[in-house]
């Protein structure tokens, strides 16, 4: 078959694919301090030892946009016990700590989008490195004892999205055959080897 039969054998046409695809992710270190009150008429000699559990997500959702960044704001809590020397004694104080962070997430799409095009997007996050205590010490806060404790967690956040995506594709021209060849055995008699190094 010559190639210029195999120029009407052959059309091209571009395709747009809908699909939801991944428009950005990302990780960031957080660090904060807790700082907690001591149990009622205590007053503490000397920090003995902090847990930090039950870390979790309560909300995520779309802070702000720039040309190339998403804000990502992420609100959560966790638990932390100091366990204390107060006059002898050992106390135990309990406080739910909670944390609000701003992610920035480099937008794959590299356009300025207004918000409603992220109105349907599905933000995903998570605490990729549970909070861990880096210290704690015995402050004065407003002239009063207190102890801080000064937190790091990693979180993580994936926003995806509906994306399209523009393929060229081939269909065969079927008024101009003269004889059932398959459409693999076509592209093999297009390819010049001559061309090739």
């Amino acid at each position: 078959m010559s190639k210029k039969n195999d120029k009407a054998y052959c059309k091209s046409t571009m395709r747009t694919i809908v699909t939801n695809a991944v428009c950005g992710r990302a990780t960031q270190t957080c660090q904060t301090t807790i700082y907690m009150n001591p149990e009622e008429n205590l007053e503490p000699d000397r920090i003995l030892g902090c847990a930090i559990k039950n870390a979790k997500i309560l909300e995520n959702r779309f802070e702000g946009f720039t040309k190339d960044k998403m804000k990502i704001k992420i609100d959560g809590e966790f638990e932390v016990h100091v366990w204390y020397e107060a006059g002898g004694d050992t106390a135990v104080s309990k406080n739910n700590a909670k944390f609000s962070e701003i992610v920035l997430i480099k937008s794959i799409e590299g356009e300025n989008h207004y918000e409603q095009e992220y109105a349907n997007k599905i933000i995903t996050a998570w605490i990729s490195k549970k909070p861990v205590s880096q210290g704690t010490m015995i402050v004065n806060r407003s002239g009063a004892p207190a102890i801080a404790i000064q937190t790091e967690y990693e979180l993580g956040v994936e926003v995806m999205g509906e994306t399209k995506i523009n393929i060229l594709s081939y269909a065969l021209n079927k008024h101009n055959t003269e004889k059932d060849e398959s459409f693999d055995d076509l592209l093999k008699d297009n390819i010049d080897y001559d061309d090739v190094d």
